[in-house]
């Protein structure tokens, strides 16, 4: 019986994160200049972040010393959806959301 119920909660939770991703998906095509540069907040349901992953991530960021290959090194063992590309654009989203500014905005001109 407990099987069952987890696979159902299994479910539920599958519903909902396909039902945020697509209300994000409307939300950008309504507001498609908006959604150019998302907040930090938007990132997280794209890109389906835990708590943990997000401050794991947030404190890489913080203690950022210009390595960008240490950077990636450890941010994908976090969580293997944080590659190269990923990393840029979710550190963009910290400086649209007016978070971790000076260091993000200190990574992306790393990458440029």
């Amino acid at each position: 019986m407990e099987s069952n119920e987890y696979k159902q909660l299994l479910a539920e939770i599958e519903k909902l994160k396909f039902h945020n991703t697509s209300l994000l998906t409307l939300v950008g095509l309504l507001n498609d200049e908006k959604m150019q540069e998302p907040t930090i907040q938007e990132t997280v349901v794209m890109f389906d972040l835990s708590k943990d992953d997000l401050r794991e991530l947030t404190k890489l960021i913080q203690s950022y010393e210009g390595n960008n290959f240490a950077l990636e090194q450890k941010a994908l063992k976090i969580n293997p959806i944080f590659k190269k590309q990923n990393i840029i654009s979710i550190v963009k989203s910290f400086v649209t959301s007016g978070m971790f500014e000076k260091k993000s905005k200190e990574i992306i001109k790393s990458y440029e």
